[in-house]
């Protein structure tokens, strides 16, 4: 992507955050841009532009992004009051494309992915298809920008990476699964589920006054090795079994009717216990059953 005013030319990878915060891939120092105002995306051989639930909005040609579009070359960006140039620079050995304010992308190649053993936690509103239609879709985006917003501030605050936001689910990691990481996994969870404690904006005092429905997250927690490959500066992907039964774990609770449950390796050698078994149960795509406990009183 290439600057359009600067000329300064920025190399994509195969995810590039765009914002003035010191993680941004593409860093604008502009007091307009979000810390995390935008991402640029290479899937399916093509570039995707999202808003990240920006204060001032993004914009293509002139449009409001107000969902994940394909950016073609010639697209112009703007990111605040910054404008970026999309441009396909035609390289034979590297696929390049350009923001232009003007700022150049090209698509780098992937670091190999390497193992590492990870504590993940997995996080989804509960009923959110049928709140959905009882808001506007102004409002559902309204609400889910607020989530996500709760959901960077409480897992930033206990060490997490957020991997990915996927519709109202989140997916974080910790690297590592020592008893000190997989109690702030449990603080982090809990804080999740007391959401709801803090001012409500109004789509969500909305929801309480007309409908009686209030947010509720249900958490899954699992530990256990994952191939964790870059994905541009400063953002990683989590892959694997662990990640995929984690996912599982969280779907469990609305079975067994627990807002948190963790996987028995999870629990195993944890300070202080207090979890309690809720059994074992067989997911899809895993081959022996598997065993969750419930999560012990906040204290």
């Amino acid at each position: 992507m290439r600057d359009a005013i600067s000329g300064e030319v920025h190399r994509l990878g195969d995810i590039s955050l765009i914002g003035r915060g010191d993680t941004a891939t593409i860093r604008l120092t502009d007091a307009s841009v979000s810390r995390q105002h935008a991402a640029v995306r290479y899937e399916a051989s093509r570039f995707w532009v999202v808003d990240l639930g920006s204060a001032n909005g993004t914009f293509v040609n002139g449009a409001a992004l107000n969902a994940a579009r394909v950016l073609h070359p010639g697209d112009r960006l703007q990111v605040g009051k910054a404008v970026l140039v999309f441009e396909d620079t035609g390289s034979a050995s590297m696929k390049t494309e350009v923001l232009s304010d003007r700022t150049q992308i090209s698509r780098l190649p992937p670091e190999p992915a390497r193992s590492a053993p990870m504590t993940i936690l997995v996080g989804d509103l509960k009923g959110f298809t049928a709140i959905c239609s009882l808001l506007s879709p102004a409002q559902v985006a309204d609400l889910l920008r607020e989530w996500y917003a709760d959901c960077d501030a409480i897992l930033k605050r206990h060490g997490a990476s957020i991997d990915k936001f996927i519709g109202d689910c989140v997916f974080a990691y910790w690297h590592g699964v020592g008893p000190d990481i997989r109690s702030q996994a449990l603080k982090a969870a809990q804080a999740l589920r007391t959401v709801e404690e803090t001012p409500a904006s109004p789509t969500r005092l909305l929801l309480g006054a007309a409908h009686g429905i209030a947010m509720d997250c249900r958490i899954g927690l699992h530990l256990g090795p994952v191939a964790i490959g870059s994905m541009g500066k400063g953002i990683n992907t989590a892959l694997g079994d662990a990640v995929n039964i984690a996912f599982r774990i969280e779907g469990l609770t609305r079975l067994v009717d627990e807002p948190i449950l963790m996987s028995a390796a999870f629990v195993d050698g944890f300070p202080g216990g207090g979890f309690r078994s809720c059994g074992r149960h067989e997911v899809k795509g895993v081959e022996e059953a598997i065993e969750v406990f419930a999560s012990p009183p906040t204290r």
